[in-house]
């Protein structure tokens, strides 16, 4: 009976069961010689064992015997005669030597507890195979190591997805929130989940229509803002006259030679003067100086100033600010486009030119002192109020400027136009007046009343920083020319064309700007000085930028200045008679010469105050965000 019940655990059980070897090497008593257990241990070789999967009956697995179960079957090695081990053996099943066996006992019969039971003791007897055996292959632990890591970024994946689900739902949530609490009209009912899906929709195209509305007039604004960011507008805060100069006053007698000079150089041996002379009393002569003879500009300002008439003849009577006064001490002598004239009112050519040296000294004498003013600047507080330029002291006649001029009849020799008088420019202080092309004729004989008005421009400091291309005027810091001082758009087309002249044809007028070694332009040169004004012409609002800071070929570039003064007039004349009472200080030799030689001038204001242009921005960005339209949408309250 022993016998058989033997031979059939010895069927039952795997042919090897290392496992049951190492729990008799782990409970062998302690008074047996371990050296003879080494030595059997060194009969197998782990590699050269075969292997079996040892399958487990659940059904064994469940029975409390199965860990108790004392296995007395004895190993082969031990089988053997040669050795008899003088020692009991007791193995037991693979457990924790530290914690007593434990049945299994109390758990709900309905969960399956043998696949958790089999996954743990597989996982026991695994660890314990490979402490046992070292040198075993490691594929079994790659394995469990691979599994192990697709699992954990199987659960990272699930964790990212996880909080991507919750931070969407949050701000779901969110959304929900403030289109239920948002004062916008309609949003607050998009957001409402106690209306219908067609009410919500509803209120969802409302919504989204009128901002699409809104956004399409804000995107319309700000191309207006942005295409055209200037405004020109009349400042409400009007300019007293003490804030701004009385108008510089130049003034040409249309006889360009004077007949007595004209007689001298025909009778003398100066050819070169004789060409002059001819040069400028007869247009349409084409014989000037040869090519290999170049004027110069002394001889030719020498020339002028000999033939022309001087400002002691012209100027008989003045009266500045109601008071009579020396006409030489209140004007000078300048060279303009008309030949020597007289001025009234400009600065010192210190402070109109950088290079003053250049520009020729006719005995030119300021009676007080002359500071450097531009439009810009104006007059500083500190500053006398009898500085030049001067300032009207009031409006009316009697606080303007009366002149008396001789045109001297007998004198004339030839003249710029068919008839006898003056011409007279009225223009900004710190400009090079062009007589030929923007004064009105004072004609002898008649009494002639200028009232003046200015025109002052200004600029809001903060334009500056929008781009020159788009408020197209220059601040006085922005903008330099080559021979002036201070920008003014005269002063830059005039200095144009004097570039282009000098580009062209190799040569200046004399009235234009240059440096003291240019050549001067003669009769011949006449044709290529026309067609380089119709060239500058062409260049005079050039937008190139890139060399703004010198007027020069190609471009010109010469907008407005942000700050500027212009004066405009009005005429009144009336025919001076000799039978008529006249006032004997206007009167020069007698009667029959003042009414056929004199002529009456009065300069004065007719206000006291002016209205000024601003130019400002048409709305700012703080204006911009306010301008947006509005919408008014019918608010249904819902019960």
């Amino acid at each position: 009976m022993e016998k058989s019940s033997f031979s059939e655990r010895e069927r039952k059980r795997p042919t090897f069961n290392p496992w049951n070897d190492a729990q008799i090497l782990t409970h062998v008593n302690s008074n047996v010689d371990r050296t003879s257990d080494l030595a059997h241990m060194r009969l197998f070789d782990a590699s050269t064992m075969p292997s079996r999967i040892y399958n487990r009956n659940p059904r064994d697995v469940g029975s409390q015997n199965y860990y108790n179960t004392a296995d007395r079957t004895l190993p082969d090695y031990l089988k053997d005669s040669t050795v008899t081990p003088s020692y009991s053996i007791n193995t037991v099943h693979l457990q924790n030597p530290y914690k007593p066996p434990q049945r299994l006992e109390g758990f709900d019969t309905t969960y399956d507890h043998t696949k958790d039971m089999y996954r743990s003791q597989d996982f026991t007897l695994r660890s314990r195979y490979n402490n046992l055996f070292p040198k075993n292959d490691l594929s079994m632990k790659s394995l469990g190591m691979n599994k192990s890591s697709d699992r954990e970024n199987e659960k990272a994946e699930r964790s990212k997805i996880g909080k991507k689900h919750k931070k969407l739902a949050k701000i779901g949530d969110i959304a929900k929130e403030y289109c239920s609490n948002s004062s916008l009209h309609g949003l607050r009912y998009v957001g409402n989940s106690d209306l219908s899906t067609v009410e919500r929709v509803f209120w969802m195209i409302t919504f989204t229509s009128a901002l699409t509305v809104a956004i399409y007039y804000i995107c319309y604004l700000y191309q207006k803002w942005n295409g055209a960011p200037i405004i020109i507008a009349l400042s409400p805060e009007p300019v007293p006259l003490n804030e701004f100069p009385f108008p510089s006053v130049t003034i040409c007698n249309m006889n360009k030679v004077k007949k007595s000079e004209a007689k001298r150089i025909e009778r003398g041996s100066d050819d070169l003067e004789k060409l002059l002379m001819d040069d400028i009393c007869n247009s349409e002569n084409n014989i000037t100086y040869d090519d290999h003879q170049t004027i110069d500009f002394n001889k030719m300002l020498r020339f002028m100033i000999n033939v022309s008439q001087p400002c002691t003849d012209m100027l008989y009577y003045c009266l500045w600010h109601g008071n009579q006064t020396e006409c030489e001490r209140i004007f000078n002598p300048t060279m303009t486009d008309e030949g020597i004239c007289c001025n009234f009112n400009s600065v010192n050519k210190k402070h109109l030119f950088y290079n003053a040296l250049e520009w020729p000294d006719l005995n030119i004498s300021y009676p007080s002192e002359s500071v450097d003013w531009n439009a810009e600047r104006g007059y500083n507080a500190s500053m006398p109020s009898d500085v030049i330029p001067w300032r009207p002291y009031g409006a009316g006649l009697l606080y303007g400027l009366t002149l008396v001029l001789d045109v001297d009849m007998d004198e004339y020799y030839c003249s710029t136009t068919a008839g006898a008088g003056f011409k007279m420019l009225l223009h900004n202080p710190v400009e090079t007046p062009k007589v030929a092309d923007f004064s009105f004729s004072i004609t002898p004989g008649e009494e002639t009343r200028v009232i003046i008005r200015p025109r002052i421009s200004t600029a809001n400091p903060s334009i500056i920083s929008i781009p020159q291309r788009k408020r197209k005027c220059f601040f006085t810091s922005e903008r330099k020319l080559r021979y002036y001082r201070t920008y003014t758009q005269r002063n830059c087309i005039l200095e144009c064309e004097a570039n282009f002249t000098q580009q062209l044809c190799e040569c200046v007028q004399h009235y234009m700007p240059k440096s003291s070694n240019t050549p001067i332009c003669g009769k011949k040169d006449d044709p290529c000085a026309k067609r380089a004004r119709r060239a500058m012409e062409v260049k005079l609002y050039d937008e190139d930028l890139t060399n703004s800071n010198v007027t020069k070929i190609p471009s010109c570039n010469c907008w407005p200045g942000c700050f500027e003064i212009n004066y405009r007039i009005e005429l009144s004349q009336n025919k001076l008679i000799p039978t008529f009472q006249t006032a004997k200080r206007y009167v020069k030799k007698n009667m029959n010469y003042f009414t056929e030689n004199m002529a009456v001038v009065h300069l004065f204001f007719v206000d006291s105050q002016f209205t000024k242009h601003i130019k400002n921005e048409l709305f700012g960005f703080t204006e911009f965000l306010c301008r947006y339209p509005t919408f008014t949408t019918i608010e249904i309250n819902y019960y």
